[in-house]
């Protein structure tokens, strides 16, 4: 049986969890981050937990870090530099041991705190739900307990515990939520913890309906993270916003940092189909309207305007309907697209600017430098893709037009 690896701080919620897995029977491997914010008191954190696996018998994993000086540097709030510094230690952990899952001593409460937090942020269904008890080797048991519960049960059994006095911090938008909003919520409704339960179990089916009609219409309808604007345009506004933010989640792992605002400039994008036109979708998402499809472009931090480093383009030139007694020495060259770059396709009188002909055709800017160019030894341009030039063009060729093929 894989061990499981328990994140504790010494605080309440995860020493009333450890007592909770030790009366199981289970042994977990306890992690213990040590933030260095509070210096001697998170010091002491650090040796109340030590004692706890000693008293236990159990393997503990100890990293310390200068979690501010990390957010400076890294220009995070103290809040989620912490938390992003806090999890790749759990999951390095995790792995190090081979564990099962990571479990954390998130509660009612804290999802409570959650919620009322990505409100205020604007988000909504995916919101309303908060933290999940599961999301891959991650897992809260916790998320249906409420904090007096938890209170009651260290309280009756005498179980001693760390208290973190920057909890207690009102200038954090949690703890004021905590300690301000929800104490007065809960004078208006002393039901808030009940009504909460229910609510965010309606949102969670509703959730989940959206989600697997997000899937099926990404399966149905995008292709090479693409999809036609017209058919996105076919879904009602609630299914439109669900579906960017599906997009979203699958990229990034969860809505962190995700608000009804930038969801709403990705559809005022999309409803203006401005070929050229982009904007980011958080860190690394670039969605992209080019001739009536959103191009998404999880790769990068922007989508190149041309390829200045583009791999050889291939075209094998007997496939072509080339006249090669035209061709000076009968040698070809092949290339891609350079700007200038003009060639009289089959069919038509006169030349034309490349640039010109890729936007008639409709071929996406970030796709244009992977059209292999056929030229002649003196650089003139007998082919693009498998449109010929009519001045190379085999006489029994009909004039037609011929799209390049990519």
């Amino acid at each position: 049986m894989k061990p499981i690896i328990l994140a504790i701080s010494g605080g309440a919620d995860s020493v009333y969890l450890l007592h909770l897995l030790l009366k199981e029977g289970q042994k977990p491997i306890l992690a213990h981050f040590n933030h260095k914010v509070r210096k001697k008191e998170s010091d002491a954190d650090e040796a109340f937990v030590h004692k706890l696996a000693q008293k236990h018998g159990l393997i503990i994993e100890v990293e310390r870090k200068d979690v501010k000086a990390w957010a400076k540097t890294n220009k995070k709030s103290l809040e989620e530099a912490g938390r992003i510094l806090r999890y790749e230690f759990f999951e390095k952990i995790r792995k190090k041991h081979k564990a099962s899952e990571i479990l954390t001593a998130h509660h009612l409460n804290d999802n409570l705190e959650t919620v009322l937090m990505n409100k205020m942020r604007g988000c909504k269904l995916r919101g309303r739900i908060g933290m999940r008890a599961t999301n891959n080797h991650l897992r809260r048991p916790l998320l249906s307990t409420p904090k007096s519960e938890i209170l009651a049960f260290l309280k009756k059994h005498n179980l001693p515990y760390c208290e973190d006095i920057t909890n207690k911090d009102t200038a954090y938008l949690r703890n004021w939520i905590r300690h301000i909003l929800i104490p007065e919520l809960l004078k208006k409704n002393p039901a808030l913890l009940t009504d909460f339960k229910k609510t965010r179990n309606t949102a969670l089916k509703t959730y989940k309906k959206f989600k697997k009609q997000a899937q099926e219409w990404l399966k149905k309808n995008a292709s090479s993270n693409t999809f036609s604007i017209a058919d996105f345009l076919k879904l009602d506004s609630e299914s439109q916003k669900f579906l960017l933010q599906h997009i979203y989640e699958e990229t990034y792992g969860s809505t962190q940092n995700l608000s009804s605002k930038h969801i709403q400039e990705i559809i005022d994008l999309i409803l203006r189909n401005t070929t050229g036109k982009q904007k980011k979708f958080g860190p690394k998402l670039i969605m992209r309207t080019e001739y009536g499809q959103v191009m998404m472009n999880p790769h990068a931090a922007n989508m190149p305007e041309q390829n200045t480093n583009p791999p050889k383009p291939k075209i094998d030139p007997k496939t072509l309907p080339l006249a090669f007694d035209r061709i000076p020495g009968g040698i070809l060259k092949t290339r891609t697209w350079q700007p200038g770059d003009r060639f009289q396709p089959s069919g038509m009188k006169g030349t034309k600017k490349l640039q010109d002909y890729f936007t008639d055709t409709k071929i996406p800017r970030h796709l244009r430098h992977e059209i292999p160019i056929l030229t002649t030894q003196d650089n003139q341009i007998v082919a693009v893709g498998n449109r010929v030039d009519e001045r190379f063009k085999a006489p029994t060729c009909k004039k037609v037009a011929i799209l390049p093929k990519l």
